[in-house]
């Protein structure tokens, strides 16, 4: 994922079998002139600041900054985010439903407590 800057995922079936829209359509990376790179719509501050505008991403609206931070795009216009609302330092990883989710009160289903557990969720049988 570092080396190419966000990717694709082969199977997201440990997800899917959790709730079909859980479906990844690819992980978010940071891009440099993202408005002319052709995956520019990956950007993880473009995301996040499109549902920064909407007030999806943060549930105290005297709050500065992000609690969501948007990791991967989901199919049907959902992502995945680290959740730092409840704990700062050690965020969880969450579902964020874009359709039921509004300003200061976004809808969101934890995926896994880390970031180490969900990456454990998406290692093939052949790699544990």
């Amino acid at each position: 994922m570092k080396h190419y800057n966000g990717c694709t995922v082969i199977d997201s079936t440990p997800l899917t079998a959790i709730n079909k829209r859980w479906q990844i359509e690819r992980f978010l990376g940071i891009i440099k002139n993202f408005s002319e790179h052709p995956y520019g719509v990956y950007n993880i501050g473009c995301c996040e600041t499109s549902l920064g505008e909407q007030g999806r991403n943060f549930y105290d609206e005297d709050l500065i900054g992000s609690e969501l931070i948007p990791i991967a795009k989901l199919a049907w216009g959902d992502y995945l985010c680290l959740n730092f609302h409840y704990d700062k330092n050690n965020p969880s990883v969450d579902f964020l439903d874009y359709e039921e989710s509004y300003e200061c009160d976004p809808a969101t289903s934890k995926i896994a407590e880390t970031f180490q557990e969900f990456l454990n969720m998406l290692l093939s049988k052949d790699t544990k």
